[in-house]
């Protein structure tokens, strides 16, 4: 018993502050993801979409999503076939919160390596400002403040890799390395490879040849082969976004200021201090294919394009500061304080731009003031109907009937069961207020009846 115990101890000695930044960043991402949902500030893009497609994983079915278009098939959007680890859970609990609740958990796990490694190598204070540092980022923030996405897969994913390589751990670094081809169809090239040619340079080469040749392999095979098999067009749909329209340096030089704003940030919360260690350059790929593309969501901080770049960053600064003690000498100890000091204070700083402020927001802790019309709606809907919903009132939805956006496709087309719109939503991201205003006046005239309308909120129900 005694022996137990002691192991027990020795153990939490290791592990309990990794454990504990786990614990604690999945309380505070479910948190705020789940307040926001019930807040009705989710959206059918994205939240609605990924909760289709694992509905139908959860009932042995292809990743079938109607907010995309009729008996369209989510892995010819996107190859994240890894999604089919949450069917289970969403099987015990069909909920959308249940995607919420997976997707803290995964972005709170990158803790554990990044904090066991840092305290390892820089001890217990050190690894505790890592904590901080990786948890309260604004990558991280961006991600829990906007609905689900497959990439929080990979944020655990990187963290262990680039922990292992940093530890010269190289056998361990590719294994974890090489199921990010299975999260999306780019990181084959844009992670796998980087992270192969580092195992390689590190001394194990014939490895690290190995796993950038699966990865860049895997990724040529979803794009040109796997995506296009299953996407109706018979083509991988964002080559548009760099392929097309301006040359590739004219949209390179494009909101120069913004572009580079994302790139200081994302080095400043290491205290620039990641700039030192070879494991940044897994971060250069991601950073060049979303400057240079088309789309300016891909530009800025916002939404969940960062959170990839956050193990990254975080991890390239441990190795480097981890180098600097070692050296044991006053420059580098002072240099260990600044980065602390810059890295602590830029990510503080940072809090109020982000998701994580809402904790402090007293409307965050308030009902939806219109959620009394909004369940009276939505109560009126019979499971299993197909309904035409407002973004934000898909995602409350998705679990119980078969949703369309609505005014993004013709009624005559989809004929839903039911209409719901509500024209005061925070989310029109595909459908703007003009149009869901002109598609609910022609709602009328294709045999709808108002059955609701309280508070802004309009139910129609087909006749006949």
């Amino acid at each position: 018993m005694l022996e137990t115990v002691g192991v027990i101890r020795a153990w939490l000695r290791a592990h309990g502050l990794a454990l504990g930044f786990v614990v604690a960043l999945t309380a505070l991402y479910s948190t705020i993801a789940i307040r926001l949902h019930l807040r009705v500030h989710t959206g059918g893009y994205d939240l609605g979409i990924f909760e289709q497609a694992i509905r139908s994983y959860a009932a042995l079915r292809p990743p079938i999503v109607d907010l995309k278009g009729p008996n369209f098939n989510l892995l010819g959007d996107h190859f994240h076939p890894i999604l089919v680890l949450i069917a289970p859970f969403y099987a015990l609990f069909p909920t959308p919160i249940t995607l919420l609740v997976a997707q803290a958990f995964l972005l709170a796990l990158a803790a554990w390596p990044l904090v066991a490694w840092a305290q390892r190598t820089l001890g217990v204070g050190f690894a505790a400002v890592v904590g901080g540092v990786y948890g309260l980022s604004f990558g991280i923030a961006s991600a829990v403040g906007f609905d689900f996405h497959e990439i929080a897969f990979a944020v655990p994913l990187l963290a262990f890799s680039l922990s292992a390589l940093g530890e010269g751990r190289l056998k361990a670094a590719s294994a974890w390395a090489i199921p990010l081809v299975l999260v999306k169809e780019d990181l084959g090239v844009t992670a796998v490879a980087v992270i192969g040619a580092l195992i390689a340079w590190r001394g194990a080469r014939r490895l690290g040849i190995v796993t950038a040749v699966i990865g860049v392999t895997a990724s040529a095979i979803e794009m040109t082969v796997l995506l296009p098999l299953v996407n109706s067009a018979g083509s991988y749909d964002y080559w548009s976004k760099f392929a097309e329209g301006r040359p590739i340096l004219d949209e390179a030089l494009t909101s120069v200021d913004e572009k580079l704003g994302t790139l200081m940030l994302t080095l400043a919360i290491t205290g620039f201090a990641a700039l030192f260690s070879p494991i940044v350059l897994v971060a250069l790929p991601t950073l060049v294919w979303r400057f240079v593309g088309d789309e300016p969501n891909y530009w800025g901080t916002r939404y969940h394009y960062s959170a990839v770049l956050m193990p990254i960053v975080v991890a390239a600064m441990i190795e480097a500061l981890g180098r600097w003690k070692r050296s044991d000498s006053r420059r580098a100890r002072r240099g260990i304080r600044v980065v602390v000091v810059v890295g602590v204070a830029i990510t503080l700083a940072t809090i109020p731009n982000y998701s994580f402020a809402r904790l402090f927001e007293q409307t965050f802790w308030q009902p939806n003031p219109r959620i009394g019309a909004i369940d009276a709606a939505l109560a009126k809907i019979l499971d299993g109907a197909t309904v035409s919903a407002s973004d934000d009132l898909v995602p409350q939805l998705t679990a119980r009937a078969t949703v369309t956006l609505f005014g993004l496709a013709p009624l005559n087309a989809i004929r839903p069961d039911w209409i719901v719109v509500d024209p005061y939503s925070t989310r029109h991201f595909r459908v703007h207020r003009g149009q869901e205003q002109r598609a609910l006046a022609e709602a009328r005239t294709h045999g709808y009846n108002v059955v609701f309308h309280r508070d802004g909120i309009v139910l129609l129900h087909r006749s006949g």
